[in-house]
């Protein structure tokens, strides 16, 4: 995300003499579709120089989140962010607590991201229990007061950063990870047969 120049989610980014072809130029219009249930999508639209008409739009995959912005040479580039695994969601609470980018986005899209890391957090809560061996009554503790500040943020509508409020004290929550964790191990070989004597 160096040297970009990021632009609210609802605008469009106009690109000039955009290559199109082997000689030709038009012009490219980049943007981005929202889907509450779904998440976004970069999508962008060329002009055919030959008739003036727009072709289909190309769009990509839904994501968690995208970001447009254009470079130095007012290129249009996409920056993705996701919610799985403490270090993405971490990197979420990172760039959405500074003011500039909160505004990017529309109150609608601010109460989604919320709810993704109420969502995010909860999953990641249940995987360390359930592949890291670590008891739930000890980890409880570190998700209780995000999740209730995760909840009252939902409650706004997405119209309050709060953001900066949703603290995780990831190096705790690492450290009651149970070391060399098998949660998959085989304890017992055995034919179908044997395991049947036994019963």
């Amino acid at each position: 995300m160096k040297n970009l120049t990021l632009v609210n989610t609802d605008q469009k980014i106009i690109s000039e003499n955009y290559p199109y072809g082997f000689r030709e130029k038009t012009t490219k219009t980049d943007y981005l579709e929202f889907d509450f249930k779904k998440g976004f999508r970069h999508c962008s639209v060329t002009i055919n120089p030959k008739t003036g008409i727009e072709n289909k739009p190309k769009k990509s995959t839904y994501y968690n989140m995208i970001i447009l912005g254009t470079d130095e040479n007012q290129h249009c580039k996409s920056f993705v962010l996701d919610f799985n695994g403490s270090k993405s969601i971490q990197r979420v609470i990172d760039f959405l607590q500074v003011p500039e980018n909160f505004a990017l986005f529309t109150e609608r899209q601010i109460e989604y991201f919320y709810m993704m890391l109420l969502a995010y957090s909860k999953v990641n809560a249940q995987a360390q229990v359930s592949y890291c061996g670590t008891e739930w009554e000890k980890l409880k503790p570190y998700y209780e007061k995000p999740i209730k500040i995760m909840v009252q943020a939902v409650n706004t509508k997405g119209k309050e950063n709060l953001f900066s409020q949703i603290v995780f004290d990831w190096v705790a929550i690492e450290d009651l990870k149970v070391p060399n964790f098998q949660p998959f191990r085989v304890v017992e070989y055995g034919t179908l047969t044997e395991m049947r004597a036994k019963l």
